[in-house]
């Protein structure tokens, strides 16, 4: 019999939450606009929209690559770009770094009650996230919001741990803290590329979610164990994978 699992960690975007479109982006350009004014700096709009869309764009390169690219990397850049120089360059880029601290994120449906369930049963849980320029201390402080913080016992943010998936040391630095072996643990999340190969490759077993994010890209190679469309399916799904053989 296969060992029962001790441990589930789960992807945040589109997995435990999600951005309505374009929240974060026109956060962060409201943001970086308010500082400059503070700070008697004129930015043309049009400069402002350029030099975001350019840190964007390196940004997903590097994720795309696997390279990491830090959020302080992408503040640096933009406050290069727009010409702020002297004290201001730091409250402008802070201002960057922050604007997603109260941006209007909405849970993935039945995402509580899964997790519930799921700690009921004394499985540790755990986060395995790729941040953009959000970082993980934002996005915790988003979870202690809604009160679901407390159901977590470990995480593992890229721009804290220094790694993307589908590295197999952001993985590593969750199952860690959780005290579990990869064979013990099971990964939720929506990508292929990133979620299923990365904590296959360590022995995980995978589920994809697809409730709010279907990613039917074929460059991401093989397709998780399972699929869920609902969190709701998740607890019993994960008791059976216990049992199995």
């Amino acid at each position: 019999m296969a060992p029962p699992v001790k441990a589930v960690t789960f992807d945040f975007w589109n997995t435990i939450a999600c951005e309505p479109p374009g929240t974060m982006a026109a956060a962060r350009q409201r943001a970086v606009a308010a500082a400059c004014e503070a700070c008697d700096i004129e930015v043309e709009a049009e400069l402002l929209a350029t030099s975001l869309e350019e840190v964007v764009s390196s940004y997903q390169g590097s994720w795309s690559a696997g390279t990491h690219f830090h959020p302080r990397e992408g503040a640096a850049m933009l406050v290069g770009a727009l010409g702020v120089e002297g004290a201001a360059r730091e409250m402008v880029a802070e201002a960057f770094l922050t604007a997603g601290r109260d941006a209007n994120l909405k849970l993935s449906p039945d995402i509580r009650p899964c997790l519930a369930a799921l700690a009921e049963r004394g499985i540790r849980l755990g986060i395995v996230c790729d941040v953009g320029f959000t970082g993980g201390e934002l996005l915790r402080g988003f979870l202690d919001r809604e009160g679901l913080l407390e159901y977590f016992s470990g995480w593992a943010f890229s721009d804290e741990v220094g790694h993307y998936k589908p590295s197999p040391q952001i993985f590593e630095a969750a199952l860690d803290v959780l005290g579990a072996r990869p064979a013990d643990a099971v990964h939720v999340g929506d990508l292929r590329r990133t979620d299923v190969a990365g904590a296959r490759a360590i022995g995980m077993t995978t589920v994809r979610y697809r409730g709010l994010h279907d990613d039917s890209s074929t460059d991401g190679g093989e397709e998780a164990e399972f699929v869920v469309d609902s969190h709701r399916d998740l607890p019993d799904l994960i008791a059976g994978v216990a049992g199995s053989a």
